[in-house]
């Protein structure tokens, strides 16, 4: 059984999905934390422990991931940055500060375009969304995705994505996660799983939001690790690095604060957890 280091909560967004939360902590700010793709929400353990001390902290899993409700959902960058906007009104939450990692950053930055008047702030950790891609590198990388170790298709595809999002070597929590994720995928569900996640690629490619970062009117801390082994895609751009595609993404929009951690992988909110939550309480604490 799969043990959270909070308690879970369940609301209803529609009839067909239900969406698993965890809350902690008081205040008029309420963060809200969004997980990147294929995880849930202990990822951000570490930051919500902390920063619950301070704020209202909200971690929720989106749909067909972790606890929440699985069904056959379209998988998009716009379904997931829908439902998320459907939890914030049906919980009756004042402006949020949305704080995403990965695919989760992706789909904050969606939720900051499509329903600015829900978002005060945006902390985005190692999001996707910061590359363009052509037509045809789209077709490349789509054409390969029946290859295990881009869409975590087994345990053994998982559990090698997991150790790749680290730089350190103690990998802080990576057992837990890895356990907690293989069971989420074992037996019939890995076949869901799989087109899952193989559609969240393909989302992520076919929904792009840089060019739109100029429409972003709300503050946003960018942060970004040296070391990170998925973002930017290594396949594909072969040359980039995870503060030149921070630097050309910042400067794109109208207020933002770019951190780059030189000994970092990708889970920037585990490896950097103290540092990054300093940066965040600094941030909110701004005019």
């Amino acid at each position: 059984m799969i043990k959270y280091p909070f308690p879970v909560h369940y609301l209803d967004i529609d009839p067909q999905i239900k969406i698993a939360y965890c809350q902690e902590g008081q205040g008029d700010t309420t963060l809200l934390f969004i997980h990147g793709l294929a995880n849930y929400i202990p990822v951000f353990q570490y930051n919500i422990s902390e920063l619950s001390k301070h704020f209202q902290c909200i971690g929720i899993d989106l749909p067909g991931n972790g606890l929440s409700s699985r069904n056959d959902y379209p998988f998009t960058m716009s379904f997931y940055a829908e439902s998320v906007a459907r939890f914030i009104k049906k919980m009756g939450l004042n402006k949020v500060v949305l704080v995403g990692h990965s695919m989760g950053g992706h789909v904050s930055l969606m939720i900051a375009l499509r329903y600015p008047e829900l978002v005060q702030n945006l902390v985005l950790f190692a999001p996707s969304g910061l590359e363009v891609f052509t037509d045809m590198e789209k077709s490349w990388f789509k054409g390969v995705l029946h290859l295990g170790s881009f869409v975590y298709s087994d345990a053994m595809s998982l559990e090698t994505v997991i150790n790749q999002s680290y730089y350190h070597k103690q990998k802080t929590g990576a057992s837990s996660i890895i356990s907690d994720l293989k069971q989420l995928m074992s037996g019939e569900t890995g076949k869901y799983w799989r087109k899952m996640v193989k559609t969240n690629i393909e989302s992520m490619l076919d929904e792009p939001v840089l060019p739109f970062f100029g429409l972003i009117e709300v503050p946003v801390l960018l942060f970004m690790g040296e070391h990170d082994m998925l973002i930017p895609n290594r396949l594909i751009h072969l040359t980039d690095t995870p503060s030149k595609v921070g630097a050309r993404a910042s400067v794109l929009f109208k207020k933002c604060d770019l951190q780059v951690f030189p000994q970092c992988g990708h889970f920037v909110q585990i490896e950097e957890a103290k540092a990054a939550n300093q940066q965040i309480l600094l941030f909110l604490a701004k005019p």
